[in-house]
């Protein structure tokens, strides 16, 4: 049995938390210049009581469960770190060096927002400030965007970009007492034609990786990489989110900047549980079981780290990069 969405907007209060969500949401597009960061604050993934603190509401994201498990593999993870970075956000975690990279990328390929945020620039030689070699191939690659654009039919169009969206998600094998939610901000959405296929609207993401022929899915111990080279060996979380999500196909577009061979391939992804190809349905039914017990873990997971009061776990690996810096457990050292 599939799960199933509710309208959002189904109730006064639902309606009500649907209008605040879009008062109190972000810019659909966040690049600034590298020099001003962004002051304002993300919001929450949770909805807390004002009268018990408890949680009242989630809203999961690809991102949100990108940070917790992989293919059905938890990360080892601080739940006290979760609460704060992840869930409440109001403690920020800077930037990593490729998330830069990939903002500048996306800002240069389709734009800013109407409000007239800045496109960000990338960071310079220390001393001279020149830029450094990186650089100048990301900037061949979005030339390269460009091209892709024009021979694949692609249509960038402001108001179908950056385009935030939720839904209510209902388990067929759990009546949760709080309102759950899908939600994600989409790239933008395009017609797309290629030699192998074609769809009159589509979801198109864009990503920008160091190297697009990776078969190995390496990982830190706290994230995985995509194995852009070998797909069927990837995670297909956020494909069949932003389809349960938006009700579209679903296309990686993935660029490179590695020194020799640049270039982009197109990745469309079988999400569609309803496809008339029997084995195409076949396979989105499988991965959206696998998307079912993934939300459910997580749901899960965070509802359990609430009832033991969001325990601060010391983990090492964790620990080295946690902004949390009055934490009482950063500075414990356990048996190695």
């Amino acid at each position: 049995m599939q799960p199933r969405f509710e309208q959002v907007i189904s109730s006064p209060f639902n309606e009500f938390v649907g209008l605040f969500d879009q008062i109190i949401a972000p810019p659909m597009v966040m690049a600034t210049m590298l020099e001003k960061p962004r002051t304002d604050k993300l919001p929450p993934k949770i909805d807390r009581s004002q009268v018990t603190g408890k949680i009242t509401a989630i809203r999961v994201s690809k991102s949100l469960i990108r940070q917790l498990i992989y293919k059905g593999d938890p990360y080892p993870v601080c739940p006290y770190k979760v609460f704060r970075t992840i869930l409440l956000r109001d403690i920020t975690t800077p930037p990593s060096d490729s998330m830069i990279k990939g903002l500048y990328f996306e800002s240069k390929c389709i734009g800013s927002s109407a409000d007239g945020s800045e496109t960000i620039d990338l960071p310079r030689h220390k001393k001279t400030g020149a830029r450094l070699a990186d650089h100048d191939r990301i900037d061949q690659a979005i030339e390269l965007f460009f091209k892709v654009k024009q021979d694949y039919g692609l249509v960038i169009d402001q108001n179908h970009t950056q385009v935030y969206h939720k839904r209510r998600w209902i388990d067929p094998q759990h009546n949760w007492n709080i309102p759950i939610f899908l939600d994600g901000t989409l790239d933008f959405v395009s017609p797309i034609t290629t030699p192998g296929y074609s769809f009159e609207s589509a979801t198109i993401d864009l990503k920008l990786t160091k190297d697009k022929d990776v078969v190995e899915s390496f990982s830190n111990g706290l994230f995985h990489g995509t194995p852009w080279g070998n797909m069927e060996m990837a995670d297909f979380t956020e494909a069949m989110m932003y389809r349960q999500i938006f009700g579209r196909p679903f296309v990686y577009l993935v660029f490179d900047y590695k020194r020799d061979n640049a270039g982009f391939k197109d990745i469309p992804i079988i999400t569609d549980i309803n496809d008339p190809d029997p084995q195409k349905a076949a396979k989105a039914g499988i991965r959206m079981n696998e998307l079912q017990r993934t939300i459910r873990w997580v749901v899960e997971t965070i509802l359990g780290w609430e009832e033991s009061g969001w325990p601060m776990q010391a983990i090492p690996k964790v620990c080295a990069t946690c902004p949390i810096l009055d934490c009482k457990k950063r500075n414990e050292n356990g048996e190695v």
